[in-house]
């Protein structure tokens, strides 16, 4: 399955501003660092390396020592100022909301967190951030749910629930899934005896057991009990990387107009995460997802003042 574009994205502005803070590293350092393998850093490195400013002369792109390229290591020597790139306001917000969506799922990698905290800081109007971000899942706990489940294991978990009420629980992960730009992890919870549909943001902990799971997953998905209404988004075709993040949504494609067809829990949530797209966007309902949108821009464009 290729890979969607704002994770690549979000790998390839991270690895330029790694090596204009380290220097140099060696290829299997960065696939470590980033979570992918040796090739795909070569991969992304050859991708750099025919990118650049407006012009696209040799002078105008991103360049690295090939020498050092062909033993194993790589060396910036160009980085065109990627790495202090400046946004509007409107800029940063949009980016916030794509990379909320890219962090929600639970599988972004570290540097994502971080480029997001970062954004986050950055602008300066607060209430338009609000509006576009999501809860704080940790990358070590997400990774943790991920091995477990792949491993097929229990993890044992410290959670708080909304009331911040702290407990210490077995479960046998099944899923993690996303829910208006929130990670679930679906699982059987041996504490409550009964199948439970868990925050992923509200896990303080994870570690990882050895004992393995017995129970089956869940027939019915925790988004099926959650849903409040379906909304319907028309959007340019380049535009599909986020509306396909959405959970049980169906789409329909043509070369340059892509429909999506889902759930919608949290209106806010959703709202903020097709504002990162906004310029894509055809048309949006039902009403209250596109007031609710309107809302959102209101404030983003407020931002700029």
């Amino acid at each position: 399955m290729a890979e969607r574009t704002a994770p690549r994205v979000t790998r390839l502005l991270g690895l330029v501003t790694y090596l204009e803070r380290e220097g140099e590293a060696t290829v299997e350092e960065l696939a470590e660092h980033f979570g992918v393998t040796a090739a795909q850093v070569r991969r992304d490195v050859e991708l750099l390396w025919v990118s650049g400013v407006p012009g696209h002369a040799p002078q105008d792109l991103i360049d690295f020592d090939g020498w050092a390229f062909d033993e194993g290591v790589i060396r910036l020597t160009n980085s065109q100022g990627v790495g202090q790139v400046r946004l509007s306001p409107r800029e940063g917000v949009a980016l916030i909301g794509a990379l909320s969506a890219v962090v929600a799922g639970g599988a972004a990698p570290e540097a994502a967190h971080t480029a997001l905290t970062k954004l986050i800081d950055a602008v300066g109007d607060k209430d338009a951030v609000r509006s576009v971000t999501t809860g704080s899942v940790d990358p070590a706990v997400a990774a943790t749910l991920r091995d477990a489940i792949d491993a097929a294991v229990v993890v044992e978990v410290g959670y708080a629930d909304a009331n911040d009420k702290r407990t210490l629980r077995v479960i046998e992960p099944h899923r993690i899934v996303v829910i208006d730009g929130t990670s679930y992890v679906e699982c059987f919870c041996r504490r409550a005896g009964d199948y439970r549909t868990l925050r992923v943001d509200r896990i303080m902990s994870a570690v990882i057991g050895t004992e393995a799971v017995t129970t089956p997953a869940s027939e019915s998905s925790g988004f099926s009990l959650i849903a409040n209404f379906e909304a319907e988004v028309v959007a340019d075709a380049h535009a599909r990387w986020l509306l396909e993040s959405f959970p049980g949504v169906q789409l329909d494609e043509t070369d340059k107009v892509v429909t999506a067809r889902f759930g919608v829990a949290d209106v806010s949530a959703i709202a903020g995460q097709l504002l990162a797209v906004g310029t894509a966007l055809t048309t949006v309902g039902p009403e209250p997802l596109a007031r609710e949108l309107a809302r959102q821009a209101r404030a983003v464009l407020a931002a700029q003042a």
